[in-house]
């Protein structure tokens, strides 16, 4: 239980960081500051999850012997040739798949209930959410024609802009 514990506060940093990095490149390379928001949004989250994951580690007093992967954090957003809103919202989206299929592996494979119960509330509940999020966001920009879809992304990137704010101004306050 503590291998598998520890995997998945490694996966949930490193899912923080590919966030983080979906924010730079579709605030850098597309000018979508709501979208941005939205990526360092879950990026928060999920680095705050890690966190949270490995207090609870600490508190439960399994021993591990290292937190951290040796090889470190992999970057799989940096090889992008497509630049675009749909590509970085299917890219998260299959990052939340990844870690939500670990999550239900941990609690399958546990035999401890208070761990599955931490998983359940925790990671798991968030996970679903967030893949409910992307999913939705993506069917919202896809159901439109070509000619609409520029439009359509316009109008979900304000929408997300008034929902999590300008995350922009947290860099430069």
């Amino acid at each position: 239980m503590k291998e598998c514990l520890r995997e998945l506060a490694n996966q949930e940093i490193e899912l923080a960081y590919e966030y983080l990095q979906l924010a730079s490149k579709v605030g850098a390379q597309n000018a979508y500051p709501g979208f941005a928001s939205l990526f360092t949004k879950l990026s928060d989250d999920d680095s705050s999850r890690g966190h949270e994951l490995v207090k609870y580690i600490a508190l439960r007093k399994l021993s591990i012997n290292s937190l951290i992967k040796k090889e470190g954090i992999k970057n799989h957003v940096h090889a992008f040739r497509e630049t675009g809103v749909v590509k970085y919202l299917e890219t998260a989206r299959e990052f939340n798949k990844k870690i939500l299929q670990a999550v239900e592996t941990c609690h399958e494979d546990s035999n401890d209930a208070s761990a599955q119960d931490y998983l359940e509330s925790h990671l798991l509940d968030h996970h679903i959410e967030v893949g409910k999020l992307l999913e939705d966001l993506l069917n919202r920009i896809k159901t439109g024609s070509d000619a609409d879809n520029a439009l359509i992304t316009y109008m979900v990137d304000e929408e997300l802009l008034n929902t999590y704010g300008d995350r922009r101004k947290d860099v430069f306050a």
